[in-house]
């Protein structure tokens, strides 16, 4: 069995995260998050950033997921010196931009404790914000690296956003190998153990993040 390369990333591998929780007693498909925070931000520090925020909303299941992993994974990277939590939008449209802005992450708020990188979830929330961060003089990439959470539409960006890909398409194709075995009742037998299968998300790298420098 080949080894598992995250038990080097400074985290044990829980097979099961939420024991307990009754979605364990059935069988379940989904994307390794955790891995996704964990090439976002591996990502930037190979590339020389010590500090970053994290721009996300708090309004769902999978958003609390990745907001917790990066938050596990900043704290205990080494090379880490310094990350915060800025809001993301809250909607969209007017909604989303209260004040002229739908979000606290600003030029200001990049240059006063040093950040030079960020992570961005949501697709048209990254989109969004990297057009208010350009409309408030921090240039991505120039004053600032940017990776989004999630690739769908992050690639037609200006700049198009280096973007970290769940993997959607296939948690569904094996969802769908899982499910005959659901109906067809051959998954009952008890002396079977539950199996939760984790997808493991990929980095594709654009032009939003690029290495530091002491000077934009």
């Amino acid at each position: 069995m080949d080894a598992d390369p995250r038990a080097g990333m400074g985290r044990p591998v829980h097979p099961g995260r939420s024991a307990g929780s009754a979605l364990h007693a059935m069988e379940s498909v989904c994307s390794d998050q955790w891995y996704g925070a964990h090439l976002a931000v591996d990502h930037l520090v190979g590339l020389g950033h010590r500090r970053m925020v994290f721009a996300t909303r708090d309004d769902g299941p999978t958003v609390r997921t990745v907001r917790a992993a990066l938050s596990e994974i900043a704290a205990a990277h080494p090379l880490v010196e310094g990350w915060a939590w800025v809001p993301g939008s809250s909607g969209s449209g007017a909604e989303a931009q209260r004040d002229g802005d739908g979000t606290a992450l600003s030029a200001a708020s990049l240059r006063e404790p040093g950040v030079t990188a960020a992570v961005l979830h949501g697709n048209v929330d990254a989109l969004m914000i990297v057009q208010w961060l350009a409309a408030s003089g921090a240039r991505v990439p120039r004053n600032c690296s940017a990776v989004a959470y999630d690739n769908v539409v992050v690639g037609l960006g200006t700049p198009p956003l280096t973007a970290v890909s769940p993997p959607k398409g296939e948690v569904g194709r094996v969802a769908a190998e899982v499910l005959p075995g659901r109906l067809d009742g051959s998954y009952r037998n008890p002396a079977r153990p539950v199996q939760r299968t984790e997808l493991w998300p990929t980095l594709t790298v654009r032009g939003s993040t690029r290495e530091r420098t002491s000077a934009p």
